[in-house]
């Protein structure tokens, strides 16, 4: 069941806005000495929404058995239990704009004037990661989240400078709160009053 939603917005499956796995034709031209950015799970601040500590590899190094994506991209853990935990982020800062990361990720690439950010928030939430979680596929241990559920899983979108204006205030909250946390984050644990 959907709700209505504001004027000019419309209900939207993530197949006709992004590509799921999309492996660019272009890297079978690239050099095997290529220097590319590699993102291991671990690397993926679950918190911060970011790629916390990504690394450099050569492309040929990476270039199979690997996850491929591109600047702007929006990464997603798949497995549990990373996905419950809200590892995603934004392909950002990629060395030569390539990446290759763990199997484990989806990779969204949006189009059609769609900006990360939109499905990155999206994604971020825990209602989405909830019903993902209910739509696991495997067995024990190694349960994840099907590409079909991605594909075929509906989003409002909104037209682009209204998506422009959302991420923009959606940021500025998370950078006060930000500004708000850190002073405590630095004082001394006894002063915090922490055990």
């Amino acid at each position: 069941m959907t709700t209505e939603l504001p004027e000019g917005w419309e209900w939207t499956e993530f197949s006709d806005i992004a590509r799921i796995n999309y492996r660019n034709p272009t890297l079978r031209e690239s050099s095997e000495n290529l220097p590319v950015t590699f993102v291991p799970m671990k690397s993926v601040d679950a918190i911060q929404g970011c790629i916390s500590t990504p690394e450099k590899r050569l492309f040929g190094k990476v270039r199979k058995g690997y996850t491929p994506f591109s600047e702007g991209d929006v990464l997603f853990a798949k497995i549990t239990p990373s996905m419950e935990n809200g590892k995603a982020a934004i392909a950002k800062g990629l060395v030569n704009g390539i990446g290759f990361g763990t199997t484990e990720f989806h990779v969204i690439k949006p189009e059609n004037d769609v900006l990360s950010e939109w499905f990155f928030f999206f994604i971020r939430q825990k209602t989405f990661r909830n019903e993902a979680k209910a739509h696991f596929a495997g067995t024990a241990g190694q349960l994840r989240v099907p590409k079909s559920f991605l594909e075929n899983h509906i989003i409002p979108l909104a037209p682009l400078p209204e998506q422009r204006r959302i991420v923009a205030a959606i940021e500025a909250h998370f950078s006060r709160l930000d500004a708000a946390v850190a002073p405590r984050a630095r004082a001394p644990a006894a002063a915090r009053g922490d055990p």
